[in-house]
């Protein structure tokens, strides 16, 4: 059997590729503890001690148990017992491949290798990492070392992305992180540098003054005197921080993506959410050929946005008491657990691999049968962000006529 682990999220096993029916509660835990020492034997007082605050008299053989539950699923030499207990053997995990990105990156001194290598490494993760184990003694100290080791791969990320000029479309997403990692100085400074970069001097400044009232009154500390430079260097708009421009990306064709837009919102639409979805593309000939597919396909109308989404797009958005969840280019499957139980009408699905031409319009297929306010609200916002010209685009309505 080929036997894939799955760490970074709910844990999983793939046998042969399909999902195995790993167990819940101590089965499923043991396995958790097993996989955080790949190759090690861990002993079975250990285990015992992970698994119960007070281990039982018969702890030794509901060990024996649980392994043999667990082999009987993932075969007979996903663990083996070695003594003073049992190990799983170096296996294929996706934090093993997490890791392996995060290493090759930082070997690179290219920043768009780096970038590229960054985004598959953090594309692994499906959640936070033993976050069904939270509270058990044995996954307190591995949480947080896995959380600081994705945290640590998204700010080099940001650097290598920092590199390459693009400060303006970091913004929002540093906003996020920081709002998230309050304390943690390395983000805030990323996020200031990628505001002055793009004209917002006050702001980097705001952005300083607000983390260091933090850390005074929290913690009772003045900011790390890199943070301290960064405030002073854009105090005297230091040339040095000025970074690169953004490459302009080159034309190309793109192929159509309204297949894979019908397949995500087909199960995610119901009579309670209007979901529009917004898709990117760099061609506007490709119009045509898209409102046509959306109108024969059940999926909603879609805004077609021709430039990547805006800096300042969710606090637009918020500022219009829209409802509005924003999203990177998903898997179905983890696209729909992000909506589950959501109350947005929008959702965003930006492809960043597309070649955008920054300068185009951003159109709007509205009229037919059924015009989508939402998409046409949603790509207005995107068009005063960006001071960009909008325009409504007629698609044809029943009986070939044009609306």
């Amino acid at each position: 059997m080929n036997v894939r682990y799955c760490l970074l999220g709910p844990l999983e096993a793939l046998v042969d590729g399909e999902p195995a029916p790993l167990p819940g509660g101590k089965p499923r835990a043991l396995l958790a503890c097993l996989l955080l020492d790949p190759g090690r034997v861990v002993s079975v007082d250990a285990l015992a001690e992970a698994l119960w605050t007070t281990p039982p008299a018969s702890a030794h053989k509901v060990v024996q148990v649980y392994v043999s539950q667990l082999r009987k699923l993932l075969g007979k030499d996903a663990i083996e017992t070695r003594a003073p207990g049992y190990r799983v053997p170096l296996a294929d995990t996706d934090l093993a491949e997490f890791e392996r990105f995060a290493e090759d990156a930082a070997h690179s001194s290219d920043p768009a290798r780096r970038t590229e290598l960054l985004c598959q490494a953090l594309d692994l993760w499906r959640g936070p990492a033993l976050a069904e184990f939270r509270g058990e003694p044995f996954a307190e100290a591995a949480e947080r070392r896995l959380t600081d080791l994705r945290l640590l791969a998204l700010e080099e990320r940001i650097d290598a992305e920092l590199e390459l000029g693009e400060h303006a479309r970091l913004v929002p997403e540093l906003e996020a992180l920081v709002g998230q990692e309050p304390l943690r100085e390395r983000p805030r400074a990323q996020l200031m540098l990628a505001l002055y970069r793009s004209g917002r001097q006050a702001e980097a400044l705001e952005s300083y003054r607000a983390g260091r009232q933090l850390l005074v009154d929290e913690l009772g500390i003045e900011p790390g005197p890199a943070l301290q430079e960064l405030e002073r260097a854009i105090l005297r708009q230091d040339e040095a921080l000025a970074g690169p421009q953004r490459a302009p990306r080159p034309r190309g064709s793109v192929v159509c993506a309204v297949p894979a837009l019908k397949s995500l919102v087909a199960p995610l639409a119901d009579e309670q959410r209007e979901l529009v979805l917004v898709d990117l593309f760099a061609d506007p000939s490709e119009l045509r050929e898209r409102a046509a597919a959306l109108r024969d396909g059940e999926a909603r109308t879609a805004a077609f946005v021709t430039d990547t989404p805006g800096a300042d797009l969710v606090r637009l958005a918020s500022e219009q008491d829209a409802e509005l969840l924003v999203c990177g280019p998903l898997e179905p499957t983890e696209l729909e657990r992000l909506l589950n139980g959501a109350t947005c009408d929008v959702a965003l699905a930006p492809r960043p691999e597309l070649p955008f031409e920054p300068s185009t319009p951003i159109l709007v297929p509205f009229g037919g049968d059924r015009p989508e306010w939402a998409a046409l609200e949603l790509a207005a916002w995107l068009a005063r962000a960006h001071g960009l010209e909008l325009r409504l685009l007629g698609v044809e309505a029943a009986e070939g006529r044009r609306d």
